[in-house]
């Protein structure tokens, strides 16, 4: 109990004042292996750019092998900023290859490749990307209260078209709790990085990933 109590602490005060808070939802509403369908939303908000996007997201997972996942997903956006008030729609097809390994009964790999063509509605055309997510899980032997699961994770967004990278996304702590046989709730701190001409700005953010499984 008392590491538990100390990594809530240390997640809660990594960002004094956190630049953005994400919100994520996946309902897994169809398992029957090796297929699973679920929905993925999602909230994001920029208090510092006072930019505000939706996410709604239906996706397909197929079990390839036991160490490899494939995926479809059609995200459709809605994406505004308060300050200048633009706002526009963005549908974005997914392609996932998902390779992941257990190196022991507690940790497991993931690593997650997807490739995103993006098109906005009503506003300059915005580029394809790919994105590439190495995590690193460790499960814990023996749960701490509802504490299941410790993991941390580093992303690299791709620019397709100028071939560079464009950001990235470090999870450094990451918590997972047990609400119920169905239900797990992730609680992360994550430093985005995004080049701005010679440097890159970082800014943190404060996030929350509910997966629910019918």
């Amino acid at each position: 109990m008392r590491l538990l109590l100390t990594l809530l602490c240390l997640l809660w005060t990594l960002p004094a004042h956190a630049d953005e808070w994400w919100a994520w939802t996946n309902i897994d509403y169809y398992r029957k292996p090796p297929w699973t369908g679920s929905l993925f939303m999602g909230n994001f908000a920029d208090e510092v750019d006072g930019s505000y996007a939706q996410i709604v997201s239906p996706r397909v997972k197929y079990a390839a092998l036991d160490w490899l996942d494939l995926g479809l997903g059609l995200s459709m956006l809605r994406l505004e900023n308060i300050t200048t008030h633009d706002r526009y729609d963005q549908l974005r097809p997914e392609l996932e290859i998902n390779p992941h390994y257990e190196l022991n009964k507690e940790l497991r790999v993931e690593w997650r490749n997807r490739m995103e063509w993006r098109e906005n509605e009503g506003a300059p055309s915005t580029f394809n990307r790919t994105r590439h997510r190495l995590q690193l899980a460790w499960t814990l032997p023996r749960p701490l209260g509802p504490l299941t699961r410790i993991f941390a994770s580093d992303e690299i967004l791709m620019n397709m078209h100028l071939r560079q990278q464009t950001e990235n996304r470090f999870v450094p702590l990451g918590l997972t709790f047990k609400l119920t046989n169905a239900m797990d709730l992730d609680l992360f701190y994550m430093i985005d990085a995004k080049p701005v001409k010679t440097y890159w700005k970082l800014e943190s953010v404060l996030g929350t990933y509910l997966r629910v499984r019918f």
